[in-house]
């Protein structure tokens, strides 16, 4: 089975498993009312250790899963994300998500972990494709999933709430356009550099 790095840093970004360490972090990025209306509203603590179980778990059952974000210097925690599996609409799927601290949003990070993540799933990971989705009013995570190389393909409902489903393909992010190059060189060297 191929793996990724259980930790690592990117230019900006520490990198590591979650844990059920981390649970406490989570809960409290959880309870910023931005962050839940982001997700789509508030979310029990229940909910929210269960959560951390199971992103836990994926990187023992696949290799690789979210990780926690922190700042390289001092570990302040930023938020969440990576690669997960997931199913929509029935089918097996490998999304990339993520999830920042408000204090941390507009500054490139939630990009910068998209786009490493993309490529660490198909460079070491040898994925097809990879999946977003957002509520359809994320704008800035709408965006963030553009600046990273994917398309919109279709509305989907996950957990109730309609979201906007995104699709990135290894062979897209290869060929790409001249944006795409400099986005594959970039995260090239954040491969070499973890």
């Amino acid at each position: 089975m191929m793996q990724l790095q259980e930790r690592f840093r990117t230019p900006r970004l520490l990198l590591t498993r979650i844990v059920p360490g981390d649970l406490g972090d989570m809960l409290a990025m959880h309870r910023e009312a931005q962050v839940a209306r982001a997700l789509g509203g508030e979310q029990a603590d229940g909910e929210i250790a269960a959560l951390v179980e199971k992103l836990a778990m994926q990187w023992d059952r696949h290799g690789f899963g979210w990780w926690a974000i922190r700042e390289p210097a001092t570990g302040r925690f930023i938020g969440r994300g990576g690669l997960r599996r997931v199913t929509v609409d029935n089918a097996p799927e490998v999304e990339v998500g993520y999830a920042l601290l408000p204090e941390f949003w507009n500054r490139g990070l939630a990009t910068e972990l998209s786009r490493v993540s993309v490529a660490q799933g198909f460079v070491r990971l040898g994925l097809g494709e990879i999946v977003g989705f957002a509520l359809p009013a994320n704008h800035g995570s709408r965006r963030v999933m553009e600046k990273t190389g994917m398309r919109y393909e279709r509305d989907i409902t996950r957990g109730g709430a309609r979201q906007v489903l995104y699709r990135l393909t290894a062979a897209s992010w290869q060929a790409g356009s001249p944006a795409a190059a400099t986005r594959s060189r970039h995260s090239m060297q954040e491969l070499v550099a973890g």
